[in-house]
């Protein structure tokens, strides 16, 4: 049967044949549904773009008993995508295509000119799809990043035959797919969810082959709710969008709105509909979209190449202009086309609303404020990084020169026509001129009216600062207020109500000019302490998701090494180690660097919030306060801004560098140890440990070892003491013994010390006690640090046996003794540690450097503090001891 077609229609949109079974059905009973908004005979309809409205025709018979709608989209704005009908016909255009198995994505590069579809069947085709941008936008990044493995699995890949190695399989692709893009927070958010749903599968009480099987379920069911998930945001970023505007300019059918947008944020960039272009297609649907604009979004074209197609695609009225014709637009016709709105998506939204995005956002932002006009970012609450407090913290990537330099595309013919299959570059610019091409720029919030979510629209609170709690109150209460910040519930020292001065810190009472670095360094140890990362507590995670996600801005190649549960801490609050490379390179965390920096970032409980004195400006004397401000987090940000110091000023060789910030090292020192035992552990040549030294270098550290001390003995009544034995007192006895002997002494560590830290025992005051115990701990000055614990357990054996050797044992289960460092570098005065440290839980013979600012008096206490002249003097201090370790050779 012929199809209808109408003089003012270029294609109908419905054909009464029921020969096509891909169409919906339309059945004419839902007709009444529209209230008759559609006019005209019921036995046909085509879109009438003159009349905004459904038309009918009466050229084809009267078949009504099944109808099917064709491409909807073309310009379908009457009604609103809620309808469940409407929503089931919807056929928009699709970046990406997935079945279980099977992965085509839309080659994005020869759009707008040719469709294709790439099949990508493996993690390497997909790393290549991602790094040759031929798949693009930051959801649609890691939805294929998560199905390409998927596909891999679903299809055979894995021969693990233990779900160990099948979890180890798993997160070796996963690892190597994010370094396709490391600067992407959704492949970094979607790579985090995956690992931890495989790990949360259930294989108790499984087989081996079933185990795996049920790991791998798991992985390829979480990757399929990534794209699932990822459409239902964008449909609902859709709708909030839409009805914000709506609201704020009375928008209707017969009042309705123009907007512009920037770059590329539709289907072409998500799973489907979009998240800026999402709203403009909710407000077409909606029938309130006057006018769509879009930028060119010079230097790579998306909005011309990607945007401007689907628009077109997709029948939504549109008009293409150059970036710089923005302030022309809005100056000429803001008012006769109603301009309400800029709308763009967001690569990264930080902690207070600033938005990294494509390169000429910003000037958009302030073009809208001068005229007048809505400035809306739509972004899924994945983009919205929460430990970033400002859009100081963003690193901007810079791109290749010739993106600004030649262009390439499709060969124009003589008449005009398009040919497709030839494709030119050409010079557009004198080759010899010099470039900057930034990918990316920041927002200020100040600018920013609304940011628009999956669960709702944000706006600036009386204070002009945006709060994401309502949007996102599990994450804004782990990270933002669980550490109370400088501008809302931080407090601020009085520097007239310390509790004691800093006795063993630099007092800088001189000024000095202050380093390039001080407003980075101050801000990232301030989002450090800020986290209250507790062993155990739950919060480790977080701190170091921050400090992945710093890094990878700054430039490295990040890694989060998943630790193993521990015993003592819920086994669904994961912990990770954070590894860092300098460079984003596919190959950076193959190198077999020479010098590795670490510290820790775990601290001791109780948790203290973070506070600075009200210094102004902030001079070397002011002082910053809060629970991990010295113990460790003082070291981290001062090896990190002084590592990124060398390797801008090209001091240093990025190959030769790696970082290592650990968790555990309060308690077992367990992260330390994951690390030691795993391939990424390659050995190095010297290592820089970062704890309080006062900045001054360590020569070395006391051992340690823990342990009971347990007695045992007779219960009797209290008033017939012969009739029994005493536990507490033979214990009280051995303890007096223990602390009064000789432990051992070295010239340089001194005196081996004994500590004796926790007694339990008895059951009443009336009761001669059957059981005693004591927890303690020695400090070992003596022997060699493999031998000096074994030296020390086995005299205290020999203690307890004068005592009572029936009556009293001893468990010492771990330690070492004595920990040499390297001390002989120029300018540092020296210093013995006498805590213990992660130094010996690295295997290795590596040389042992171990420095940092602060003091231990104050680490563990109540007024952890230390100033900002001690972090400077760090920072100051790195650099030497980096350039130090590189300047010797291995043996």
């Amino acid at each position: 049967m012929s199809r209808c077609r109408s003089p003012r229609s270029p294609r109908p949109i419905l054909s009464p044949t029921a020969a096509n079974p891909s169409r919906t059905p339309f059945c004419p009973s839902r007709w009444k549904d529209f209230g008759g908004a559609l006019k005209g005979p019921r036995d046909c309809l085509w879109w009438d773009r003159t009349g905004d409205i459904f038309r009918g025709c009466n050229s084809c018979s009267p078949i009504w008993d099944r109808l099917y709608l064709q491409d909807l989209t073309r310009g379908f704005n009457r009604f609103s995508l809620s309808d469940p009908f409407f929503s089931s016909a919807m056929a928009t255009l699709e970046a990406i295509k997935y079945s279980r198995g099977k992965l085509l994505v839309l080659d994005q590069l020869r759009l707008p000119h040719e469709h294709h579809y790439d099949e990508v069947s493996t993690s390497e085709e997909a790393f290549d799809c991602i790094r040759s941008m031929r798949v693009r936008g930051a959801p649609a990044i890691a939805i294929v990043a998560a199905l390409a493995h998927a596909v891999e699995l679903q299809n055979g890949s894995c021969t693990a035959t233990t779900p160990e190695e099948a979890l180890a399989h798993i997160d070796s692709r996963l690892d190597y797919l994010r370094e396709s893009r490391p600067t992407a927070v959704d492949l970094f958010n979607a790579i985090t969810l995956l690992k931890t749903a495989v790990r949360a599968a259930e294989i108790k009480g499984l087989a081996h082959p079933e185990a795996k099987d049920a790991i791998l379920t798991a992985y390829i069911k979480a990757a399929e709710e990534i794209l699932a998930k990822d459409l239902r945001t964008n449909t609902s970023i859709g709708a909030h969008g839409a009805a914000w505007l709506k609201q704020q300019y009375n928008a209707s059918l017969d009042h309705k709105i123009s907007v512009l947008t920037h770059c590329n944020t539709g289907s072409l960039a998500t799973s489907g509909h979009g998240t800026a272009l999402g709203i403009i297609r909710t407000l077409h649907t909606d029938g309130l979209l006057k006018h769509a604009y879009c930028t060119e979004t010079r230097p790579y074209n998306q909005g011309s190449r990607l945007t401007s197609f689907e628009l077109v695609y997709e029948g939504i009225p549109s008009t293409l202009i150059t970036d710089s014709m923005a302030c022309a637009l809005f100056g000429l016709h803001r008012e006769n086309m109603n301009i309400g709105a800029v709308i763009v998506g967001a690569d990264r939204v930080v902690r207070n609303g600033d938005t990294a995005n494509k390169i000429g956002t910003y000037q958009l932002a302030v073009l809208a404020r001068h005229h007048g006009i809505k400035f809306v970012v739509a972004a899924p609450t994945t983009s919205i990084d929460l430990e970033t407090e400002t859009g100081a913290g963003i690193k901007i990537e810079e791109r290749k020169r010739e993106e600004l330099t030649q262009i390439s595309g499709a060969v124009v013919n003589a008449d005009g026509s398009v040919d497709t299959t030839k494709t030119a570059r050409v010079a557009i610019a004198d080759q010899r001129i010099g470039v900057w091409n930034p990918a990316f720029d920041v927002t200020p919030h100040a600018l920013i009216d609304a940011i628009v979510t999956e669960k709702g629209a944000v706006v600036k609170g009386a204070d002009g600062k945006f709060n994401f709690s309502q949007v996102m109150p599990e994450r804004w209460a782990a990270v933002v207020e669980s550490g109370a910040t400088l501008s809302s519930t931080a407090h601020l020292i009085d520097p007239q109500q310390q509790q004691r001065p800093l006795t063993s810190s630099r007092q800088h009472t001189h000024d000095y000019p202050p380093p390039s670095y001080r407003d980075a360094l101050l801000a990232l140890h301030k989002s450090l302490v800020e986290i209250p990362s507790t062993t155990g507590s739950g919060s480790e995670a977080p701190v170091a998701s921050l400090l992945a996600s710093h890094l990878t801005a700054l430039g490295f190649t990040t890694e989060l090494q998943l630790l193993p549960p521990r015993a003592d801490v819920d086994p669904s609050l994961l912990r990770y180690n954070v590894l860092a490379w300098p460079g984003n390179t596919t190959s950076a965390a193959s190198r077999r660097p020479r010098v590795l920096l670490s510290s820790h970032l775990d601290v001791v409980p109780p948790y203290i919030p973070y506070a600075i004195s009200n210094d102004a400006p902030v001079s070397p004397s002011t002082l910053i306060s809060g629970r991990g401000s010295v113990d460790a987090k003082a070291s981290v940000v001062a090896q990190i801004t002084a590592l990124t110091a060398l390797l801008a000023g090209g001091a240093v060789r990025p190959d030769d560098l790696m970082l290592l910030y650990v968790v555990g090292e309060e308690t077992d020192g367990d992260g330390m140890k994951a690390f030691s035992s795993s391939p990424r552990h390659v050995g190095f040549d010297a290592v820089i440990f970062g704890e309080p030294t006062e900045n001054k270098l360590a020569c070395g550290h006391k051992g340690i070892t823990t342990g009971w001390i347990r007695a045992k003995g007779k219960a009797a009544h209290s008033g017939y003491p012969e009739e029994g034995k005493s536990a507490t007192e033979v214990l009280v006895r051995a303890l007096v013994a223990v602390a009064d002997a000789d432990l051992g002494r070295s010239e340089r560590f001194g005196e081996t010390t004994f500590n004796i830290g926790r007694l339990e025992g008895g059951v009443a005051m009336n009761v001669v006690a059957k059981e005693a115990a004591a927890e303690v701990s020695v400090r070992v000055a003596a022997g060699e640090q493999k031998t000096g614990r074994d030296f020390v357990v086995k005299r205290v054996e020999e203690i307890l046996e004068g005592v009572d050797g029936e009556a009293l044992t001893s468990e010492f289960a771990y330690g070492y003794g004595p920990v040499e460092c390297e001390c002989d570098v120029e300018g540092f005065e020296t210093i013995i540690a006498k805590y213990g440290t992660d130094v010996p839980n690295l295997r290795g013979d590596h040389v042992k450097y171990l420095y940092g600012p602060g003091t231990i008096l104050v680490a563990h206490g109540d007024d952890e503090a230390l100033r900002v002249g001690d972090l400077e003097e760090a920072v100051e201090g790195y650099k030497k001891i980096i350039m130090h370790a590189l300047s010797k050779r291995r043996d």
